[in-house]
């Protein structure tokens, strides 16, 4: 096994990763993503890859990557799927697994840098 190899176990077994399959709720989620020093180019270029092949997900509900104004080469991933079933599907694709595994090269971050979220409900008046 590569390090990469075992870098991408490791992220798809981190608990922020995991989901309850029967959940079927939306599944909301954020990822900050730092880049190295010197690859920011190359990481944004690898993250246009990576929505363009997302957003074909028949899962995927939305998919932006944001860029800092104020941090150059600090990315905000902002991910929405339709359901619990639907992120597991989207971790087991190929290009998320290509991703994954170019993150210890181009990126800082790692698989706690995503993180789940849930609504806050606003009950209307």
């Amino acid at each position: 096994m590569t390090d990469t190899d075992g870098f991408l176990t490791a992220s798809l077994a981190h608990g922020s990763l995991q989901v309850d399959p029967d959940d079927p709720n939306p599944r909301p989620m954020i990822a900050v993503l730092d880049a190295r020093p010197g690859q920011a180019d190359v990481f944004r270029a690898r993250i246009v890859e990576l929505v363009r092949e997302v957003r074909r997900e028949p899962g995927c509900v939305t998919f932006t990557a944001y860029e800092a104004r104020d941090v150059p080469g600090r990315f905000y991933l902002y991910e929405v799927y339709t359901d619990a079933a639907a992120f597991a599907d989207h971790l087991r694709t190929d290009h998320v697994h290509r991703f994954i595994s170019a993150i210890p090269t181009l990126s800082t971050g790692g698989p706690s840098s995503l993180v789940q979220l849930d609504e806050i409900p606003i009950d209307q008046p």
